[in-house]
């Protein structure tokens, strides 16, 4: 073993020490009485186990770039990475003076680590060696178990690995801490708890996408239980976030105070109502800041088992991007169940939306929702229809409305498309699904606004994948008067035959009529998307077809889509599955006329080949053949081998990804090893 200079030998060679004399500075606990128990323990240790390991990782990514005309020349990168950890790590349970009081568990590891960088950009290049130790830990403290206060503290630093489909592994390191208490009261309950957690990812090829997260979480939470019908529970929560990313001009922060009251109420002669009182309060600081105040009763009425009425108030102070916005909202709706069969949903609202010296909205409508299931001969009967209408009325000054959160998935070639129109560029602000990470624009995706009409687009090397949800802030301007009128009907058959076969019918027919005010652009936006499919399933395989009319008035297309995934191999030993999709799209009459064709194959194969050998390949290809943004190929392959003879280990894996766009090509090859010896239960050996 090649050490990293004389203080990692040296502080490799005393925690070695350390851990043989470990046994006889603690007292065992092996279950059985020895003629010391009579003696204090101050630290016992129910089980010690601890292992060898080595990892190495390399990898190699390479990025070319074509010149465009004199000015922009081409342009190659390629960066190399070796990286190599011995571990010496210990898997350990016990307790200190006494079960009750203090017990603890975990796992503690120290690893030599040695690395070697090399980046080459055309005629430049740079180096690096680098050679350290590193500790890592996920330990945890539980103390005064079962009493009426108890806590546990925690603390933990992880390295992990994260496979992306067509571009680099990530490397994850994870380090972070915290405590929770909590009072147990049949009256009065609490809970605090702090955490902190800091995220750093490296290993992107352009280098532009790695990351460092911190975040910091106080909560307090308490709960009065007046009776066994009325409650009233109170939680605060001050936390700090900061994202900071290597392509970024400048980091992202944010610190929020949220506090949360919720009052509930059971009511009747069976307790079968209920009110509920909700009270939000939130201020935010940093980038993106948003102020909030909320409160809303929920009252909840069962007449009878089949039927139920709900009333519910809404009152919303919002501060964003320097808007002040006041919203009231009133809901009633109903439910009725007929038998088993038939659910039917009705309800009408009222809003009124006031921005500070700017606009003022006022929206009403009233919706009906059917949904019927029903067994019959041939198999399951399930149809949804679903009807709504609402009318908004806009006056100000040409000013300006707010959109907080608004939910899109992105379905490859189809980009978001932002449900208002004459958005601000500038305001547009896109996060994940859970609202804490801030992606970039230019990096993750871009923004196209044509006419009046906003296009968000992801970019194939970012960080949102086909499929994601994602979350948009914006704001957008309005006429000095106008109105929009909005009418949706969506209805679903769908027939599940015994026999496997499932033919479909979804429509989505939405259309808005809107007054144009003198000298600002608005116009009707009408859809009407049409989806006719079928479906075939069987133990060893699936099969699908769809027909897909999406007419609309801003991006209208036609499509075919056909699936296929097959079981070739399925035992406890030995799987194999393939898979593929084909679509076509064919755009016209909207942004541009464009023809785009996708197809995805995928094969998974899994052995394992004796006790102690098994193996893993995986191939994915996707070919998007665009006629006006040219073709991309893009290859994710994997191949790894895994070994486990009694409490020796190892994994071998193999990782290719390529991802061959219109204007650039990047190859990213990776090789991963990873070998490991337990030495089980060393307590019984000592």
């Amino acid at each position: 073993m090649r050490c990293a200079g004389d203080t990692s030998c040296n502080l490799w060679r005393g925690f070695v020490l350390a851990l043989s004399l470990l046994p006889s500075t603690i007292a065992f606990g092996t279950g059985t009485d020895h003629p010391q128990a009579s003696a204090p323990r101050y630290l016992t240790l129910d089980y010690l186990d601890a292992y060898l390991e080595f990892e190495a990782d390399i990898s190699r990514n390479r990025v070319e770039t074509p010149g465009r005309g004199r000015l922009l020349s081409q342009r190659s990168q390629r960066n190399r990475d070796r990286l190599f950890e011995e571990r010496l790590g210990l898997q350990l349970s016990g307790s200190i003076l006494d079960p009750a009081l203090i017990n603890f568990g975990g796992e503690l590891s120290f690893a030599l680590t040695q690395s070697h960088f090399k980046e080459t950009i055309g005629a430049f290049r740079e180096s690096d060696r680098d050679g350290a130790y590193l500790l890592q830990y996920d330990l945890r403290l539980n103390l005064f178990q079962g009493q009426k206060v108890s806590g546990s503290v925690y603390g933990l630093r992880r390295d992990d690995r994260i496979t992306r489909r067509f571009q680099p592994t990530l490397r994850e390191r994870r380090s972070g801490f915290g405590t929770s208490w909590v009072l147990s009261d049949d009256k009065l309950p609490m809970e605090l708890s702090y955490d902190y957690t800091e995220t750093d990812r490296t290993g992107n090829t352009r280098k532009r996408d790695d990351e460092h997260f911190t975040e910091s979480t106080l909560h307090y939470g308490i709960e009065w239980k007046i009776n066994e019908h009325e409650g009233i529970k109170l939680s605060y929560e001050h936390a700090e976030t900061k994202q900071e990313y290597q392509g970024s001009r400048r980091p992202f922060q944010t610190t929020r105070d949220l506090l949360r009251i919720e009052h509930r109420l059971a009511f009747g002669d069976g307790v079968q109502n209920e009110i509920r009182t909700l009270i939000h309060w939130q201020e935010e600081s940093g980038d993106f800041a948003r102020d909030l105040f909320e409160i809303g009763p929920r009252l909840t009425l069962h007449h009878t088992d089949d039927l139920q009425t709900i009333y519910t108030y809404q009152f919303n102070k919002e501060r964003y991007e320097g808007l002040d916005v006041e919203t009231h909202r009133a809901d009633f709706q109903l439910i009725h169940q007929m038998y088993t069969n038939l659910t039917t949903t009705a309800g009408v609202f009222a809003l009124y939306e006031d921005v500070e010296d700017d606009v003022q909205t006022s929206q009403y409508g009233a919706s009906v929702d059917w949904q019927y299931n029903r067994r019959n001969r041939f198999g399951h009967l399930y149809a949804n229809l679903a009807l709504a209408y609402d009318t908004e009325d806009v006056r100000g000054g040409n000013g300006r409305r707010l959109v907080i959160n608004e939910a899109h998935a992105f379905r490859d070639p189809v980009p978001i498309i932002l449900r208002n129109r004459n958005v601000v560029r500038a305001g547009v602000v896109v996060t994940d699904a859970g609202n804490r990470r801030i992606y970039r624009r230019g990096l993750d995706y871009t923004v196209l606004i044509h006419s009046n009409v906003t296009r968000i687009a992801r970019i194939l090397t970012g960080q949102i994948a086909d499929g994601d949800t994602v979350l948009v802030d914006y704001m957008f301007r309005t006429p000095a008067r106008g109105k929009l009128d909005t009418i949706r009907v969506d209805f679903s058959l769908e027939q599940r035959f015994s026999n496997g076969w499932t033919p479909y019918y979804r429509v989505s027919y939405r259309n808005q009529e809107d007054e144009v005010s003198s000298g600002f652009l608005r116009r009707a936006d009408r859809t009407n998307h049409h989806r006719l499919g079928v479906r075939y399933e069987r133990k060893k395989y699936s099969l699908g077809a769809e027909l897909e009319i999406f007419d609309d008035s801003i991006d209208p297309y036609d499509a075919y889509h056909l699936r296929g995934l097959v079981h070739l191999i399925q035992s406890a030993d030995h799987t194999l599955d393939a898979s593929a999709r084909l679509s076509q799209l064919f755009f016209e009459g909207g942004f541009d006329d464009r023809d785009v064709i996708m197809l995805d194959l995928e094969l998974d194969h899994r052995r394992r080949l004796s006790e102690s050998w098994s193996t893993l390949h995986r191939i994915a290809y996707r070919l998007e053949n665009d006629s006006s943004d040219g073709r991309t190929h893009a290859w994710d392959v994997a191949a790894g081998v895994e070994y486990v003879f009694g409490d020796l280990s190892g994994e071998l894996t193999f990782e290719y990804d390529r991802l061959d766009l219109p204007d650039s090509q990047e190859d990213d090859f990776g090789l991963y090893l990873r070998v490991r010896r337990e030495f089980r239960d060393v307590l019984a050996r000592h």
